[in-house]
C-alpha cells in the first residue's frame, strides 16, 4: 500500500492490530479525510486528507485502514443546511416541526446531534451520502462537523471570549460564546481573502465585537504563509493560531490543522432519526 498521499503514518502501525484505536473521517460532498487515534496513548498513528468518497464507497488504497475492526469509528460531516435549538426547547417528538426549518427532500436525512452543554443541532444530508457511509460504516457515528471543533475549543480557553475560525478549503465556520454560553455559530463560503475577512467582520458587527480588542483564533487546513488568511492577518491586530492539542502529534505536525478532526474523539451523544 502506497503512503505517498499520506501526512503521517507511523512504521509500527498495523491495520490487523485495530483493537483499541479510532478511526476518525471528515468529509464533505466530495473529499475525505481520516485518521488513527491510539486510544491509550492518544496519539496520532495515521493521518491523510484529501481522498475522493469513492474510497469510502469501494475501498481500495485504504481497505485495509478503513475496513479494519476498531473499537470505534466517529464521521464528522460537513453539512450547510442545519438549525440550532437550545435544549430546553428540544424534544425528540418536535425533531420533525424543527426539521420543517431545513427544507427537507425526500432525498434527505434529517440527523440531530447534542452540539454542546446547551444546545442542540439539526440537519440534513443526502440520502446519496448516507448510503455512501452505510455501506461500511455506522450512520449512528455520525456528528455534524461543528460539535468536534467546538468540542476541541472548549478543551482549554487561553483567551478572553474571542472570535474562533476554522478554515477548511472555501469554508469558514465561526464561533463565539458569551459568559460560557453559545452566542454565534455559522459557516460560510468564501472565495477570496476579502470575503474571508468581510464574513469575520459582518460576525463581529453583528456581535458588538470590536476586533482591535478581541482575539482571532484560527485553525484549520492554513498555514502562516496562506493567502487566503493574508487579509485577516494583516489588517487584525490580534490573529493567532488555536493552540489546543486534543491529540498527540508527532514532532514537525500543526495541532490546529487536525484539529477538527481530533475532536471527534470527545464526541459521544448522537441521535437519528
Amino acid at each position: 500500500m502506497s503512503n505517498q498521499r499520506f501526512n503521517y503514518y507511523d512504521p509500527e502501525y498495523n491495520p490487523a492490530d485495530a483493537a483499541g484505536h479510532e478511526l476518525l473521517i471528515t468529509l464533505s460532498d466530495t473529499m475525505f479525510s481520516f485518521a488513527i487515534i491510539d486510544k491509550q496513548a492518544n496519539k496520532v498513528l495515521v493521518w491523510g486528507d484529501g481522498y475522493g468518497l469513492n474510497e469510502i464507497t469501494e475501498p481500495d488504497d485504504l481497505k485495509n485502514i478503513l475496513l479494519a475492526d476498531y473499537s470505534a469509528t466517529k464521521i464528522g460531516i460537513q453539512s450547510s443546511i442545519f438549525t440550532i435549538i437550545h435544549k430546553d426547547l428540544y424534544s425528540p417528538r418536535e425533531r420533525d416541526s424543527f426539521a420543517k426549518y431545513l427544507d427537507v427532500k425526500s432525498n434527505e436525512m434529517v440527523l440531530v446531534n447534542l452540539l454542546d452543554d446547551d444546545n442542540y443541532v439539526i440537519f440534513k444530508i443526502s440520502e446519496a451520502l448516507a448510503t455512501t457511509i452505510s455501506k461500511h460504516f455506522d450512520i449512528r457515528s455520525v456528528f455534524f462537523a461543528g460539535k468536534p471543533w467546538i468540542a476541541a475549543i472548549k478543551l482549554a480557553k487561553p483567551y478572553i471570549q474571542p472570535l474562533y475560525a476554522h478554515i477548511t478549503g472555501n469554508m469558514v465556520q465561526l464561533y463565539h460564546t458569551g459568559n460560557g454560553q453559545l452566542d454565534f455559530y455559522n459557516r460560510f463560503q468564501f472565495s477570496n481573502p476579502d470575503e474571508l475577512m468581510y464574513y469575520i467582520v459582518l460576525t463581529a458587527n453583528e456581535l458588538n465585537i470590536n476586533l482591535d480588542a478581541t482575539s482571532v483564533i484560527l485553525s484549520g487546513d492554513i498555514t502562516v504563509s496562506d493567502k487566503r488568511i493574508q487579509r485577516v492577518s494583516d489588517l487584525l491586530p490580534k490573529v493567532y493560531f488555536n493552540q489546543n492539542q486534543v491529540v498527540s502529534l508527532p514532532s514537525g505536525f500543526i495541532s490546529h490543522q487536525i484539529l477538527l478532526l481530533a475532536g471527534l474523539t470527545l464526541c459521544e451523544s448522537l441521535e437519528v432519526s
